[in-house]
């Protein structure tokens, strides 16, 4: 009992002393104060940071329409929470969703959507979020398969080859994509890319894994949203034997004494050389030129132009691109004029057997080209107009005439088509009379008399 009572007095005395009834002031101050913000106050606030944002669209019209999220440009919210103190106190930062509001929206594109705070925790509050609303793509996901190109720009065959890029082989050569519908309808062109750099001669394969999208304007398409798969592409280029040839052409129906090279000078191809490439390495070994074909001298006008489609063996790839060459007269020096020529310089060759020809035509007018001093010295007695029966019908009335000129050498030629009218008559048939001999009397006397 005395210890008690002397514990007692201690502490007695220890209260009696400044410091120590300071501290138990507080703590009572600090008790009351509690004990009136419990009965009197019972309502306060409660702020959360970084409560991630949840895009759920189960159960709701989008999901039915097979719609989903896409994208979402809010991925944390910060929420103030108003409530009962003792209720509210007792809440963490894991109790409480964030989630999007998508009400009856079921149709594809962006919307802004309002955010609400949830909590499994059977307690009531009034809630302060921000940001309060969030912009959301909503899309269906689809996977679609595509061709796959492939694109190696930094690949070049060495001197005297090419790459046949028309017949570069890439495996696989499809691809599946999943994604946003709208993002995948953007999709023009799948291309296996690679950046290696090197000069080839012969045929090379190389792999990648790197894909590029275009849009049908050529620009490279954002894969984000994308699911590509991570596909190792062989990309295997053939490399042609390419050579530059000359291109050449033949005038054809010249006289034998017109100076075609002469005329050569003055008429110019739209291109002078072609390149061509070929699978076969020996193919240009002995080819130097590439023929065009023919044109008709008398279809070689002042102004006229005559044209050459390029044509090729299978064996053979056009590497220069153009289709067509166009042959034009320089006309600077030379000039055209009219001649009529009479039936007297008028011949016919070939005149079919056992016939007669008369010429109907008595005057042909014929449009020269040549110089100036060549045309002034020509006289209608140096033309010489020649028609071919070789192939006509004896039904027609007219045949086909070629224009010539006297002299070693001529620089001129008649442009156009000429006919000459003809009358064909049938020779007569040569008729041979056969005589009959009947013997004399006296020839039939002596046959009798001898015969008895």
């Amino acid at each position: 009992m005395k210890k008690i009572h002397d514990f007692q007095s201690f502490l007695a005395s220890l209260l009696d002393t400044k410091p120590v009834s300071v501290i138990a002031s507080v703590l009572c101050a600090v008790l009351i104060w509690f004990s009136i913000s419990v009965t009197v106050y019972q309502t306060t606030h409660v702020k959360f940071y970084n409560i991630p944002l949840t895009v759920d669209l189960t159960g709701t019209p989008a999901e039915a329409n097979g719609l989903s999220s896409v994208s979402c440009d809010v991925e944390t919210v910060t929420v103030e929470l108003e409530g009962n103190r003792a209720q509210i106190g007792r809440l963490t930062q894991e109790d409480l969703k964030a989630n999007i509001v998508t009400g009856n929206t079921d149709t594809i594109g962006e919307f802004s959507f309002e955010i609400s705070i949830e909590t499994d925790k059977n307690i009531s509050f009034v809630s302060t979020i921000s940001p309060d609303y969030a912009t959301v793509k909503l899309d269906r996901i689809e996977t679609r398969t595509y061709d796959v190109t492939a694109s190696v720009p930094n690949v070049h065959a060495t001197f005297g080859h090419a790459m046949d890029k028309d017949d570069i082989l890439f495996e696989p050569a499809q691809i599946e994509i999943t994604g946003p519908s709208t993002q995948l309808d953007k999709i023009s062109r799948v291309e296996a890319y690679s950046d290696k750099s090197l000069e080839i001669d012969s045929l090379y394969s190389l792999y990648t894994s790197e894909i590029r999208l275009y849009s049908p304007e050529g620009a490279i398409l954002d894969t984000d949203d994308l699911e590509i798969p991570n596909t190792n592409f062989q990309i295997t280029i053939p490399v042609l034997t390419q050579k530059e040839l000359q291109l050449t052409y033949n005038i054809i129906n010249a006289p034998s004494n017109f100076n075609l090279d002469w005329l050569k000078e003055h008429l110019q191809l739209s291109e002078d050389t072609i390149t061509l490439a070929s699978q076969t390495n020996t193919a240009f070994a002995e080819l130097d030129e590439w023929p065009l074909g023919s044109v008709k001298l008398n279809d070689i006008g002042l102004t006229s132009e005559n044209y050459f489609t390029v044509e090729l063996g299978e064996e053979f790839i056009n590497q220069s691109g153009f289709q067509q060459v166009r042959l034009t007269l320089n006309n600077e020096e030379l000039t055209s004029r009219e001649f009529q020529v009479s039936n007297s310089n008028i011949s016919v060759v070939n005149i079919p057997k056992n016939y007669d020809c008369n010429i109907i035509t008595r005057n042909l007018s014929v449009i020269v080209i040549g110089t100036e001093a060549d045309l002034d010295a020509l006289s209608t007695q140096d033309i010489i107009v020649t028609a071919d029966l070789l192939n006509y019908n004896i039904t027609s009335t007219n045949a086909d005439a070629t224009i010539s000129f006297y002299g070693e050498e001529s620089r001129l030629w008649a442009v156009g088509a000429y006919k000459v009218a003809v009358e064909l008559t049938e020779k007569p048939t040569e008729t041979t009379v056969s005589e009959t001999i009947y013997p004399t009397d006296s020839e039939t006397t002596t046959e009798t008399e001898s015969g008895s």
